[in-house]
């Protein structure tokens, strides 16, 4: 099938502090996914993340390295594969979650329109001065609360990115022949694909503090019933890899974990905390170890090898979690 009549882009590619990642997804003749992740490493402050100020230091030389990732391994001896690699590519874009400004509200009543949402939701935004809103693009999710009923009470994702961060990005995708169709942060998109992987199982009736640990930052989102009430991002500004094996930095992790579950409690009285689901670079069974020793959260690991287990592997050098991100982004 022609990739322009899909509902949905076949291609991801995730923006990392330290490298890029790109999934792409295609049906066999028997109609199976067949998904392929390639990697490449970025130079150090070549993407800085911020909500305020643009990302990529160099354009240009960041083009060319997607440029080659994004073309790399494409066919050319299937006709219509031929035809298709002239063609732009629909892309699916994931940003890092410090280029933006994420934040959960609490609404009693929404309008039924999206437009009258989106403009209460900015007012709010707005009066608590949570973010921004000069030259902001702002998207949001409405989730009705369990156990509330009719009308009342609802919870409500949001997140802002500043058109000069988000042009940045896509300009730069379009010059080398990529059409944005999809924008999405690393931590969301992963935490939607943990829930995918997971469905018909225990896990989502619990209530679950998700740890997502990489691109040099620090993500915690607490979750109802499989829905985020809670969300916090701090900039760690050390390489994952690093952090998993310093103590002084691991427990700074744990520091901010437990501040997260504190102020979620103080937020959410009657939300008990007994799970975590932790998304980081490498092995974490340290961090795992910790988290249920002194923490008291039942915790597992949602890496390669728990995608793997339910049929969602992929050809490639992709066993990285930038690259397992990219391949959240495939419908």
């Amino acid at each position: 099938m022609w990739e322009w009549w899909s509902s949905r882009p076949q291609h991801c590619l995730k923006f990392g502090t330290d490298s890029l990642a790109w999934a792409e997804s295609e049906r066999g003749w028997r109609g199976q996914h067949r998904r392929k992740c390639l990697m490449s490493p970025l130079p150090n402050g070549m993407i800085s993340p911020s909500p305020m100020t643009p990302n990529v230091s160099d354009l240009s030389a960041l083009a060319d390295r997607v440029q080659t990732l994004t073309s790399s391994g494409r066919a050319h001896h299937v006709v219509d594969r031929a035809v298709r690699s002239t063609l732009p590519r629909r892309v699916t874009i994931l940003l890092p979650d410090t280029a933006v400004r994420a934040t959960v509200l609490h609404f009693e009543q929404l309008p039924t329109g999206r437009a009258e949402r989106e403009n209460l939701i900015r007012w709010r935004l707005g009066q608590e001065q949570l973010v921004p809103l000069n030259d902001a693009k702002i998207v949001f999710q409405a989730f009705q609360d369990p156990g509330a009923g009719g009308s009342a009470a609802y919870t409500v994702l949001t997140v802002s990115v500043q058109e000069a961060v988000l042009t940045q990005y896509e300009s730069l995708c379009e010059s080398v022949g990529l059409i944005p169709y999809d924008v999405g942060i690393t931590s969301l998109r992963l935490l939607d694909f943990w829930k995918r992987m997971s469905s018909g199982s225990e896990w989502l009736g619990r209530n679950v503090l998700w740890v997502n640990v990489f691109d040099r930052s620090l993500t915690t989102i607490v979750c109802r019933r499989g829905h985020p009430i809670f969300y916090r991002c701090k900039l760690l500004g050390e390489e994952v890899s690093n952090i998993l094996h310093t103590s002084d930095l691991l427990r700074k992790i744990l520091e901010e974990c437990r501040a997260s579950l504190e102020v979620c409690h103080q937020r959410h009285p009657s939300v008990a905390i007994n799970d975590a689901v932790l998304c980081a670079e490498s092995e974490a069974f340290a961090l795992q170890e910790r988290i249920e020793g002194e923490l008291q959260l039942a915790a597992e690991q949602f890496d390669w090898k728990r995608i793997e287990t339910v049929g969602w592997g992929a050809k490639g050098n992709h066993r990285e979690m930038t690259s397992l991100a990219a391949l959240a982004g495939l419908p």
